[in-house]
């Protein structure tokens, strides 16, 4: 598969944001250690959704709705957490890396408790 097919599945989310910041003609290449497995992980992601869920993460956005909430479960604990780390690997993110990674974790608590009814 072609590096930069991979590295748009893998790192879409990312992409995202570097489409924000302005680096929009510059796609990131995989983190070191890129797991196929993220490949799999994008295809249960909406774009629609991804974009919310980043914007929340990662830009402070407004919460995310319960619609979106399900495709994160879809989406599956383990692949969040290893999405949320391949876009903090680029580095762009790396002065907010504990903030991030305590946002992500209470996205993933609060869209389990609203889907799950917890």
């Amino acid at each position: 598969m072609a590096k930069s097919t991979i590295a748009f599945s893998a790192l879409l989310l990312a992409c995202f944001a570097l489409f924000e910041l302005g680096f929009a003609g510059h796609i990131p290449q995989p983190a070191p250690g890129y797991d196929s497995s993220l490949e799999l992980c994008i295809k249960n992601m909406t774009e629609e959704c991804g974009i919310e869920i980043f914007q929340n993460i990662v830009h402070k956005g407004p919460e995310i709705t319960d619609s979106c909430c399900g495709v994160l479960l879809k989406f599956g604990h383990p692949c969040h957490s290893e999405l949320i780390l391949t876009v903090l690997s680029t580095g762009k993110f790396a002065s907010r890396e504990v903030e991030i990674l305590q946002k992500s974790t209470a996205a993933w608590k609060r869209c389990r408790s609203i889907v799950e009814g917890q």
